[in-house]
């Protein structure tokens, strides 16, 4: 059997009381694709990694295709690096980096917005380009690229430098942009090497602010009372390292459809081959239809696993948006229609994790899992939601049990 995997990012949320439910229990009411494969199927509810624990994404995502993160994680930044086509050498470190917009108040630099309004793609990249441009003339040992509307990637170059560093970003708002520090408790011989990349990051975030807020870019924006891209928030450090490729961890052939660069980051580190959609965008206009295709032809191409990635629910979620968020998981319903008529395919349905619509960021809630095929287990569950899937036969499953469940529904 072939097998589709089906990830949408954030699918798991909160209770909205003006939705009466999560964003997914008021979408399931008119879903017609996803509760026909909940009653045709199996369902359950899934962990990623433990309860209570609100995973980044490329930990979820490895979680579930049975990847060991206390001994496998390379870091964010480095999947974010494969992702834009940067292919790290040994020693250079690579960051997640958002375009941010912040007030200066006295000697600090206070965080409005942790997306700057989630600023155009054209807007951004030419930001980063001033920034890049920047970076050269100080004479740092850094680049940096744009990936997605705020989001980009800062490569560190040279010797003797280390991931082990916290973040700039305080993941709140109305809090100040922090400084950069070495990991507390690491062992001696990594205490120089963090010193130095702290250093080489806290140049950035200045220089950042300086070049960004004074750009043609932002004057404009502040004219038409948008936020300005005014600084860049650097978080999640990563570092090359050899992964076990997915293909000799689990004997399929594996090919993925994704838009962000950091879930074809995760793919391609494990050796998955890309199969690109036009108007894939990983934003609420993505083309949904196209990516459903994309996974039918990577089947008539002869790969056996298929890994397709669904983004914008997860920042619907990040910008508070509960009914635009059940509403795009409506058209996810609607898009994957064909997905249904598949022969001889195990298709897997669930998320990476939970995303609250009212906290804005992600929580330690499960996700609901499907898994449906043509001759399957069938349990009681007729409805695709948080709730509904809680009585189904797999029962609660962590991110580590998916894998071996597929191995085993596949034969």
């Amino acid at each position: 059997m072939r097998v589709i995997l089906v990830i949408i990012d954030g699918i798991g949320d909160e209770y909205i009381s003006q939705l009466g439910g999560t964003p997914l229990e008021y979408a399931s009411k008119n879903f017609a694709t996803l509760n026909r494969m909940a009653d045709e199927g199996m369902c359950g509810i899934m962990h990623p990694v433990a309860p209570g624990i609100p995973p980044s994404s490329d930990i979820g995502h490895l979680s579930i295709f049975g990847y060991d993160i206390k001994k496998e994680y390379p870091g964010r930044g480095y999947f974010e690096a494969l992702g834009v086509g940067i292919k790290l050498k040994e020693g250079e470190v690579a960051f997640r980096t958002n375009l941010a917009t912040v007030n200066q108040k006295e000697r600090h630099l206070i965080v409005i917005d942790r997306r700057a309004g989630r600023i155009s793609g054209d807007h951004a990249a030419k930001l980063y380009e001033i920034l890049n441009d920047a970076i050269k003339k100080e004479g740092l040992p850094a680049e940096i690229r744009h990936t997605l509307e705020h989001r980009g990637v800062l490569v560190l170059k040279g010797q003797e430098l280390l991931g082990a560093v916290t973040d700039t970003d305080p993941h709140e708002l109305g809090e100040p942009v922090l400084r950069a520090e070495p990991w507390q408790g690491l062992p001696e011989d990594m205490q120089k090497p963090a010193q130095k990349t702290a250093e080489i990051i806290n140049r950035i975030t200045e220089l950042s602010y300086r070049v960004l807020d004074r750009s043609d870019i932002n004057l404009e924006r502040k004219k038409k009372n948008m936020p300005p891209a005014n600084i860049i928030l650097i978080r999640g450090g990563g570092i090359a390292k050899k992964i076990e490729p997915f293909s000799e961890k689990w004997g399929f052939r594996p090919a993925f459809v994704a838009a962000g660069a950091l879930y074809k980051g995760v793919a391609r580190a494990l050796g998955m081959d890309e199969i690109h959609v036009e108007g894939a965008t990983g934003t609420p206009t993505t083309n949904l239809e196209g990516k459903v295709e994309g996974c039918l032809k990577a089947l008539d191409a002869g790969y056996d696993f298929v890994f397709l990635h669904i983004k914008a629910a997860d920042n619907l979620s990040h910008d508070k948006k509960p009914r635009e968020k059940a509403e795009f998981i409506m058209r996810i319903d609607k898009a994957l229609r064909p997905l249904a008529d598949l022969e001889d395919t195990l298709v897997v349905v669930t998320g990476d994790h939970s995303t609250s619509s009212i906290r804005g960021r992600h929580i330690g809630l499960p996700v609901p899992i499907l898994f449906w095929a043509p001759k399957i287990r069938r349990d009681e569950v007729n409805i695709f939601n948080e709730i509904s899937v809680a009585s189904g036969a797999l029962g609660v499953i962590s991110g580590r049990d998916v894998m071996p469940l597929v191995l085993d529904i596949t034969d």
